[in-house]
């Protein structure tokens, strides 16, 4: 975003302000035991948020399984990133295109008519399609990771991190309680209570996630604005000391920032506030690679395979 001929002319005034991203230093920090997520599964693999997405994740040996859930009409919850349809992403099972509609005016019933596994994301060149492909209930989703651990007959059940998704601009509090009371029924229906986290930007879902089921951990989500991003690359820390403070405000266990928030001193203050650190979306090997080494708790990425091979050098 920002040029290196921009930090090299404006970066040195400013250092005395904090860790720059540029020199941070390592934490002198045992390896960790990293949370590997697969983010919506495996984008970089295949179809975002489907069924063949998970099931690489699960393949890669990833720890956790991350997907974003929309509450739909008819008050479940659907697997799908955005709270609109999207038509680069899917279309009808006629062939017909998708508009951008909210994906609440629709039941799941009607949902199940689009075929998200046909059209390539541009931005995933290496993703295989699954023509045909549904989107799945979190319900479904749920019985699904436990057949694959049955017939793999894996000893350790997968984690969940399950984001909410509401319009961040324009969202009631009847919206949030409703959202929340589905997840957590959801959830606990499926008895992966101690596995499951939910995330979200939109941070007063985390209160009332808790309010009614306090075993289900709880995960801030965090992006910067053009003009935190600047600070954030000048290595000014109040973007840093103020998402930590809005985590303790909403009791979350987790801060889930994008990456270029972590530094040195974010992660030590983070483990100070016993708060652990997994920043998305991470997809190149020497950033896993230094992300580690500060110490992180989790990676999110688009590619298992990537990161468990990053982990599997850092366990040899």
């Amino acid at each position: 975003m920002y040029s290196f001929l921009f930090k090299a002319i404006f970066l040195s005034p400013f250092l005395f302000l904090g860790d720059c991203s540029m020199f941070q230093e390592k934490l002198n920090l045992p390896a960790p035991v990293l949370d590997m997520q697969g983010h919506r599964g495996a984008r970089g693999l295949y179809p975002e948020n489907t069924l063949p997405a998970f099931k690489a994740a699960m393949d890669h040996g990833m720890t956790t399984i991350e997907l974003d859930t929309v509450l739909t009409k008819d008050k479940q919850l659907i697997i799908h990133h955005d709270d609109n349809l999207n038509p680069e992403i899917c279309k009808w099972s006629n062939g017909a295109n998708v508009e951008s509609l909210p994906v609440k005016n629709f039941t799941v019933a009607e949902l199940k008519e689009l075929d998200c596994g046909s059209l390539k994301n541009s931005r995933f060149p290496e993703q295989t399609l699954v023509p045909g492909t549904k989107l799945s209930t979190l319900k479904e989703f749920f019985q699904y990771v436990k057949n694959y651990e049955s017939e793999k007959k894996v000893t350790k059940p997968f984690l969940y991190n399950i984001e909410t998704k509401l319009n961040e601009k324009d969202y009631s509090n009847e919206e949030v309680l409703d959202y929340a009371r589905v997840m957590v029924n959801t959830i606990e229906e499926a008895k992966v209570v101690k596995q499951a986290t939910v995330q979200s930007f939109v941070l007063e879902v985390l209160p009332e996630i808790k309010k009614l089921n306090s075993e289900i951990s709880t995960s801030a989500l965090f992006v910067p604005t053009k003009w935190e991003y600047l600070l954030l690359s000048l290595g000014i820390e109040s973007p840093r000391n103020t998402i930590i403070e809005k985590t303790k405000e909403v009791k979350a266990e987790i801060i889930s920032p994008y990456h270029e928030y972590v530094s040195a001193q974010f992660v030590r203050s983070c483990k100070e506030s016993k708060i652990r650190v997994i920043p998305w979306t991470v997809n190149d090997k020497d950033l896993m690679r230094k992300l580690i080494n500060l110490g992180v708790d989790g990676i999110i990425s688009d590619y298992p395979d990537r990161l468990r091979s990053v982990q599997l050098e850092k366990i040899k």
